[in-house]
């Protein structure tokens, strides 16, 4: 009778934890799932149907926990973007992609007197906002594009040209980021700051502005 009587206390047992062991086994899948959708979500590929035929296709290769800032913003003069762009050697057709492109001004440039397609890569809303108003207004939505995104998330194998003007305290970290990214001989034009591992191909100063060029080696 006591066997009997533990049996039946084993099969209650068991009856009262399987739906709990089931339970919680579909809560994990579920969190699973979800965590896949998320990684999912956070990779974006802007397609010739978005971009037109004129840009190449771009990839967000997935969003940081924590964006990572370029430094504080300080647009170029419009001079040395010139002289950047000129040192560059940016050729009608070529992708010229700004990094930190603030109010857009080296893409639009690029667009509107080199003949280059431009994109520009801001992760500040106000500014994405602000430079997309100015390709507008100088009719370039063809010729240029500005994406609200965090440079380290983005692939940057279509560019043909990079320019920068970042904070030399992430400088190696941006480095990493265009070796892994960027296909070799692209041209990158850095703004006051070398680029540590990289010897430059050429430096200019601009009356106290330093430009170097390098080229992906």
């Amino acid at each position: 009778m006591k066997a009997l009587t533990k049996a039946l206390a084993a099969l209650l047992l068991l009856a009262l934890l399987c739906p709990a062991a089931a339970r919680a086994q579909s809560l994990g899948e579920v969190a699973r799932e979800s965590k896949k959708k998320k990684e999912e979500s956070t990779r974006k590929v802007w397609t010739n149907d978005e971009l037109g035929t004129a840009f190449p296709t771009i990839k967000l290769l997935g969003k940081a926990e924590k964006p990572i800032s370029l430094g504080v913003y300080q647009p170029t003069p419009m001079p040395v973007v010139e002289a950047m762009l000129q040192l560059a050697g940016v050729q009608p057709g070529e992708v010229v992609f700004d990094l930190g492109s603030g109010d857009g001004r080296i893409v639009i440039l690029a667009a509107e007197r080199f003949g280059a397609r431009g994109v520009g890569i801001e992760i500040d809303e106000k500014l994405v906002a602000e430079s997309q108003r100015a390709v507008e207004a100088k009719g370039l939505e063809e010729k240029v594009k500005i994406f609200h995104a965090n440079a380290f998330d983005v692939d940057l194998r279509p560019a043909d040209v990079v320019t920068l003007y970042v904070a030399s305290t992430i400088m190696e970290r941006l480095r990493a980021h265009m070796e892994r990214t960027m296909r070799p001989g692209t041209r990158v034009v850095s703004h006051e700051y070398e680029i540590p591992g990289w010897r430059p191909e050429r430096s200019l100063n601009l009356e106290g502005y330093w430009l170097y060029l390098y080229r992906v080696p």
